[in-house]
């Protein structure tokens, strides 16, 4: 089996498709581009990776995040007001909203 060489690196391979492939890195035009940074690639498979990066960061910065509301009456937090605000409504005692037409009340629209 013949190696097919690179003539821009030291890379080599006996398959067509992986050197066509290869060929695709030292292409200066990228087609593939991240919205989320500035990396691009004309890999659909490796922007595909790198995008699931940007997920794993996001969860890591949620978790990591100090949390500043902080609920008087349990252990809950938050950094999201709206979250807090609506989480506030079950400690809350009296019921707002009434049903006219049975026993029912809850503290949400």
């Amino acid at each position: 089996v013949k190696d097919i060489k690179c003539a821009q690196c030291d890379y080599a391979t006996h398959d067509k498709l992986y050197f066509r492939k290869h060929l695709l890195m030292h292409k200066t035009d990228k087609d593939f581009k991240c919205f989320h940074c500035n990396y691009a690639t004309n890999n659909k498979s490796y922007l595909k990776a790198h995008v699931l990066r940007h997920k794993t960061v996001k969860v890591q910065l949620i978790h990591n995040t100090v949390k500043d509301l902080k609920c008087s009456g349990c252990d809950y937090a938050t950094n999201i007001k709206c979250n807090f605000q609506r989480h506030l409504l079950i400690h809350k005692t009296s019921k707002d909203f009434v049903c006219a037409q049975c026993d029912y009340a809850t503290h949400n629209k």
